[in-house]
Order: structure tokens, then C-alpha cells, then sequence
């Protein structure tokens, strides 16, 4: 094993929650992430600012979003967006239709093109507004918006372009593991689940990503039917991440963590 491995841990959904910016944070200064997603249409963007501009070696991205999926949380376009809101204004709760989830999906509503691009273009000068240093594109409940409809993976791959931004590589090719099981929420599981993955890697660059947060009770009153556990899964998260024995099995594999920046 050598540093002919390398790991791109993120971590995602900062800006949607003070549980997630904190979060996330401690998965960078305490942990094995390098990278850090910000949601620009949350209700905690400023508060991200505050945060990881403290911190600039930490690589930052730009988060697009076009949905608003938590029962009790929600969130709006930037912009003038009728064709990619509900009737109270918030996105929509899913991009593509799910198996046994009868929530609406933007996919299958009447949106408009034109609109997209002004929010995603919305989306990113105030990104790089608030956080100058951020380096890349990320999409939030894609690997990439190419999956949602190709038109707007190329607008997205043009105003990369026009911003001086990476493109995820997530939806380029770039390898993602899965790291642990999603089940149970069990932080010595994922922990000893995480470390047989990284020992069975061969060389070659990996992506790792989920949403560290910390405990707090507005963490708890979030989620969704078929995802109620979203407290239970994602202090887990936060709890794997910064794990002693993690990140010296990482030290011994002699494994690179690296941010988008270093790609």
C-alpha cells in the first residue's frame, strides 16, 4: 500500500443546517474530509462563511441544488423560479422519480431550461461571494445533472467554464466508494467497514462522500418518510470520519487525502 492511493473524502450539505456546518467542519480539522459542499440556497450560508472562511485550506465547493427534500426544512431558488417550485414557493423534494415515493419530482414537472440557468448562475456568484477560495461544481442528489437531463450537464460543464470552476469529477469517472454500510447506524461498524474497504484499493484515486453533522435538536426534526433517522445516520458519519483508529490506519496505508483542488 503507498500514496499511489489517493482519497477524496467530502462532506456534504454544509449551509442547510448549523448541525451540518458544524459538522463538517469537524470532519476537516478533526477527521479525514478535505472537502466541504455548500448549499448557496440554505438558511445557514452565512453562517458557513463565518466558518470555513476561518479555514482556508479546507476546498470548498459550490453545492448546486435544485430540490428541498426534508419534511420540516425547506429551502428556495435564489432567483425567480416558477417552474422549479411547489406551491408554496420551495423546491421540489426529489429530482428524478424513486420507487415507492410518491413526493413530487423536478423531472416530471413543466421546468424551464432558462430558469435553471439563471439559478444555477445565482447560485454561484453568490458562492463565489461568500467564498472566494472555492475551487469546483458539485451537485446536490447527483452524481451529476447530466443525470437529470444532458442539456444541463453541458450548461453546468459551460459555466464551470465561465467561472474558472471545476467540473465534478464524480460524474467524469472519478471512483466512489461506498465506505460502510448504511445500516445499522453503528459508528464501530462503519469505522472497521471503512478500514477493510481502503485495505482491498488498488492505486488509483477515490472518492468518498456523506453528510457529517454534530448532535443537536434541530438535527432530529429532520427527515423524510423512509429516511427518519437522518440524526442517528449522520452524527455516525461524523463520528467515523474523526475516528482515531481511522485515520491512523489511514497514516499506515500511507493513503493521500486530498481535495478537489489537488486533482
Amino acid at each position: 500500500m503507498s500514496s499511489s492511493i489517493r482519497l477524496l473524502v467530502r462532506a456534504d450539505d454544509a449551509g442547510s443546517s448549523w448541525a451540518s456546518n458544524e459538522g463538517c467542519l469537524r470532519a476537516c480539522r478533526e477527521g479525514i474530509a478535505r472537502s466541504v459542499e455548500v448549499m448557496m440556497p440554505g438558511a445557514w450560508v452565512a453562517h458557513a462563511a463565518q466558518l470555513f472562511n476561518q479555514h482556508r485550506d479546507i476546498d470548498i465547493g459550490i453545492h448546486l441544488t435544485l430540490t428541498s427534500e426534508w419534511d420540516n426544512v425547506k429551502w428556495r431558488p435564489l432567483t425567480q423560479a416558477n417552474s422549479l417550485v411547489d406551491q408554496s414557493g420551495n423546491f421540489l423534494p426529489l429530482l428524478l422519480p424513486r420507487p415507492d415515493d410518491d413526493r413530487p419530482c423536478l423531472l416530471e414537472s413543466a421546468w424551464l431550461f432558462d430558469e435553471i440557468v439563471d439559478e444555477f448562475r445565482a447560485q454561484i456568484e453568490l458562492g463565489l461571494k461568500l467564498f472566494p477560495q472555492a475551487t469546483h461544481i458539485s451537485s446536490h442528489m447527483l452524481s451529476h445533472f447530466s443525470d437529470f437531463d444532458p442539456r444541463v450537464g453541458e450548461m453546468v460543464a459551460e459555466l464551470c467554464e465561465d467561472y474558472g470552476l471545476i467540473d465534478d469529477p464524480l460524474g467524469r469517472g472519478l471512483t466512489r466508494i461506498k465506505g460502510y454500510p448504511d445500516f445499522p447506524r453503528d459508528t464501530k461498524l462503519r469505522t472497521t467497514a471503512f478500514i477493510k474497504q481502503l485495505e482491498a484499493l488498488s492505486p488509483g484515486t477515490y472518492i468518498f462522500i456523506d453528510h457529517p453533522a454534530v448532535d443537536t435538536a434541530e438535527l432530529m426534526a429532520t427527515g423524510h418518510r423512509g429516511y427518519e433517522d437522518v440524526h442517528e445516520d449522520r452524527v455516525t458519519c461524523l463520528e467515523t470520519l474523526t475516528d482515531p483508529e481511522l485515520k491512523r490506519q489511514i497514516d499506515q496505508m500511507d493513503i493521500k487525502l486530498v481535495g478537489y483542488k489537488d486533482l
